[in-house]
Formats: structure tokens, sequence, C-alpha cells
């Protein structure tokens, strides 16, 4: 079967004309997709399509050689438009030769649904006569705050979630509920550390300017001994690795320089230094231990268990609570039937939430809104009481994409719900009270994308963590893929040789998240860049 595929900004023309001569098929099956003059009962001027060109062309014409066998056509003409078509415009368009019509009518019906389902070509938004007139117009903060009119840049959809992200109020617990928090208060010693002058090996020691051989051996410390006494010349003490030293200005020297008879030893061999610890040497008592807003892992909880402070100001445990739609998703130990797909959605965020210390509620709401409204009522004390609200897919304007709605239901005020970047430009945010809310796109590749540029700010903040920055980094092969209007930020593996561009086949791709530690940040209507090119990264 040929296959002919075009995605294009241009108009598609009212006339395509079959590929083989006249007379040479029985059937050529038109399909025109129009754009119409209403949207979720409003009346609009134009749609707005998305798409990841490359990834889209390959998924078409996948799943057209995947139903050629079933439905033996002879030719597949598909021109999707994308960007702003007005209404009245062919958004796609199918052309179908074959030798009979029937055939040509259920290739294009299985092939409309998997496109529907498969292709990384979206709606992005429908436009009002309203907010064509508004765009028009420089955006104002109350514009932002009452009703978003342009989608927002990174920067600016950042600083929108720093405002309300501010963070909680801290709490003191026990050392050993902290690993993971955020320190909330600087950190003092209250004495020095060590408190006296400590011996690192085992050994003996003498009067550090003693430049005497011979020595008498005046007593024995064990780690846990505190003997004080004034060394003499001539005279040494048998000490253990970490004995406190009995006076001031000693050396030790190893027992294996040395060589001991009865109660005498003989030194064969000084070191240069001293073998010892001195006190205060690493912190000295009033001097500052920790920094507020220091993330605590392993070595800064020894820290602080070292000076005694055993209950530490810290970061609050936070609490989210995190939604998936869709009636077709099923849960990844169900076989999915035609038309299902399992759920990794719930395990990826779960996954990446670990990071934050926090406790996770996880359910699943149908794709209707009273019913998802019905559902979530019986969940009200755990979103009464969360931090942050997920929730998974719904977030753009198709039929069955609610997810604004919902959140407006449960008393969330809309701060924006469009971005212009790639992927993930449906993201929604929300606020109520001190509560926040996000709508994540659906797709594996987009919830991935999202949470680190925005869900992951918004914890730091919540928590009072530093922000994590961009990078410089290089790339170590070639990033090709053609240039979009909107700021990229693409699945990247970085490692000791640079930045390497993870390929994927579509929105839904899992397979590159497996290996992604970074995302690259490509400026709107970048050209390919080759091996080499220096390149903005967040790591992740």
């Amino acid at each position: 079967m040929e296959i002919e595929i075009q995605l294009t900004r241009e108009t598609i023309p009212e006339k395509i004309y079959p590929p083989g001569s006249p007379g040479t098929h029985g059937a050529w099956l038109e399909f025109r997709g129009v754009v119409r003059g209403e949207e979720k009962g409003k009346i609009i001027s134009r749609l707005e399509y998305e798409a990841y060109p490359e990834m889209a062309e390959r998924e078409i014409r996948r799943i057209l050689e995947m139903l050629s066998p079933k439905h033996p056509c002879l030719a597949v003409k598909v021109v999707h438009r994308v960007g702003v078509i007005p209404v009245g415009d062919t958004a796609i368009y199918v052309g179908i030769e074959s030798a009979h019509r029937g055939e040509a009518i259920t290739l294009l019906t299985d092939f409309m649904n998997q496109l529907k389902q498969n292709v990384p070509i979206w709606k992005a938004r429908a436009v009002t006569e309203l907010q064509a007139e508004q765009e028009k117009k420089p955006l104002s903060p109350a514009s932002v705050a009452n009703g978003q009119t342009k989608p927002l840049s990174l920067d600016e959809a950042l600083a929108n979630i720093q405002e309300q992200a501010q963070p909680l109020p801290g709490a003191r617990v026990a050392l050993t509920e902290v690993f993971g928090r955020v320190l909330r208060e600087k950190v003092c010693a209250s004495e020095d550390f060590p408190a006296c002058d400590r011996s690192t090996r085992d050994g003996y020691a003498i009067l550090e300017d003693d430049s005497g051989d011979m020595f008498h051996v005046v007593d024995t410390l064990h780690a846990a001994d505190w003997k004080p006494r004034q060394l003499k010349l001539g005279e040494a003490v048998r000490v253990s690795t970490g004995s406190a030293l009995p006076c001031e200005n000693l050396r030790v020297v190893m027992q294996e320089d040395v060589e001991r008879t009865g109660d005498c030893i003989k030194v064969l061999f000084r070191e240069s230094g001293t073998n010892i610890r001195k006190r205060g040497e690493e912190i000295r008592g009033g001097g500052t231990v920790l920094e507020a807003r220091t993330n605590l892992n392993a070595g800064t909880m020894a820290l602080l268990a070292m000076v005694g402070c055993v209950k530490p100001l810290v970061s609050p445990r936070l609490r989210v609570a995190h939604f998936t739609t869709g009636n077709e998703v099923v849960p990844p130990d169900q076989t999915p039937k035609p038309g299902q797909i399992r759920d990794s959605n719930s395990i990826l965020v779960r996954a990446m939430l670990e990071k934050f210390p926090c406790d996770i509620f996880q359910s699943h709401l149908r794709e209707n809104l009273d019913e998802a409204k019905s559902q979530i009522a019986k969940f009200k004390s755990q979103i009464e009481n969360v931090n942050v609200l997920l929730i998974s897919g719904g977030a753009s304007v198709g039929e069955k994409d609610f997810t604004r709605e919902l959140l407006a239901h449960l008393g969330f005020e809309i701060v924006f719900s469009r971005l212009n970047v790639r992927p993930g430009a449906p993201l929604i945010f929300g606020t109520s009270g001190r509560q926040i809310a996000f709508g994540l796109p659906g797709n594996p590749v987009s919830h991935f994308v999202c949470f680190h540029l925005f869900v992951a700010p918004a914890l730091r903040g919540l928590t009072g963590a530093q922000a994590h920055k961009f990078l410089t980094g290089t790339l170590a092969s070639k990033f090709d893929d053609a240039p979009n209007s909107r700021e990229t930020f693409w699945p990247t593996r970085w490692d000791s040789h640079g930045l390497h561009p993870l390929k994927w086949m579509s929105s839904g791709d899992t397979t590159c998240l497996a290996e992604a530690n970074a995302l690259i940040r490509v400026p709107p209507n970048s050209d390919p860049m080759d091996t080499g090119a220096k390149v903005e990264f967040l790591p992740i």
C-alpha cells in the first residue's frame, strides 16, 4: 500500500486528486474533518493544533502499515493541518484508494480511532471571538489573575508557582524522621568539636618538641578515658585511636614506628604530622554547623547527631493526592482489551514523589464530569487535608477533558491553564488557600516533563528548599527535531560525555524515560543542533 503523509500549516486544498490514473481503482474515498463553529457550547473563531511532527508522521505510517494486511487498500494520503485553523477550514484530510469501497471505509474507521489514541497531534485550545480580541491587547497582571488570555512562558509560569507555593510552617521532628526534609533553622555548635585533642592513631603520645629517642611509658589511655596530666621530657603515654590526649603540644608516634621493651620505647621514625585531631579543628563552639534550607541526608543527619540537635526544625511532611482519569486506563496487573492501556502514570508520579518526604493518596476517576464529582466526594477528607492535588489527564479542551471544571468544583481558582512550552502546553495550575493543584496532560512524557519543570519547584517552594537551576552543557550526539514555535524540553541522558537527546516514537512512549536524567531546553524555532553544541539543561 502506497502511503503519503503531510503535516502542514497551510490551508488544505479543496480538490485533492487520487494518486493513480483514472480507472485504475474501484473507489477513492475522501474524509475531511472540518473545524466547527462551536466547542463545548461556546462559539469559537478558530482551533489551535499542536504536534510533534517527526513522531506524528512515524506513528501515522506505523498505524497504516499495521492495518494494511487487514484492509488491503492500494494507497492512502493523509494531510493533517497544525497551528491555527479557522472555523470552516479542514483540519484533517484522508484519501483512500481501494478496489472496493468497503475496504476503504473499514480502513478509515480503524485508522481514525488509532489516530486519536496514539498520534502526537492534539487540539491545543479553542479560541472564542472574545479571546481573539483580548489576545490582541497586552497581558496585564489582573488578566493573569482572573482569566488567562495567552500562553505563558516557562519563566512566567514558574513566577506564578513561586508566588503561590510559599514555605509551609516547620515542625520539630525526631532526628530519625528527617531524612529528605529541609532544615528550617541555622544550627550552631554548643562546644568545640572535637572537645579536646584526640589521637588519630594507635601509638605513643610524647611532647611535640621532645627530640629524644628513648621514652618511659607512664600511662595507657583508651578511647573512653579522660586522664589529664602534663607530660615531661622523656615520658610517653600509650594511646588508642580516638583517645583524648592528656595535655596540649603533643605528637603521636605510630606503634609501628617504635620498639618497646617493658615500660620503655625507642622511637625509630617520626612522621612530619602530629597524628592528632586538634580541639575545635572541625567546629568551634558557637560556629555554624548547618545553614537553614539545607537538604537533610545521611551526612547532614550525622552532623546534627554529633552536636546533639535531636529535634531539628524541618519542613513538614507533605500530603499529596493524585487522581488518574480516563475510561481507557486499567491497572497494570490487568491485560488491556482493545482500546485500553495500562496505567503507568500512577507509578510514574509516585516514584517521582519519593524524592520529597510526603504521604501519597492515589485513586482513579471515570472520564465523566458528573461521575468524577460523585467519586471524588468520597475522598473529601483526603482532599481537604492535602497540600498538593494532582490530576492526570483531562487537561486539554476535548469533549471529555474536565479537569479545569473539576478543580473549580473543588474550590480551586485557576492561575493559568496554557503554556507556550512542549510537551505540556495544556498544564493547569490552581490554588485554594494554601493548597495548590496541577492538571497534568495525560501522556507519560508530559507527566515526566511537567513534574520536573513545575510540580517539583512547587514542592520545593512548600518545603523551603533551594530551587534547582538550569546548567550549560554540550551535546554528545546530534539533536534532530523540526523547528517549533514553542520552547521545548527534551528528555535526555546526561553522562560524562555530555548530553544525549533520547528518541521517542510518540508522546505516549514511555521507553525514553528509563534513561532520562535531564531535560534539554530548546529555544523556540530552533534548527537541529550538531554534536558539540552548547545547550541549557536541567538535571533531574
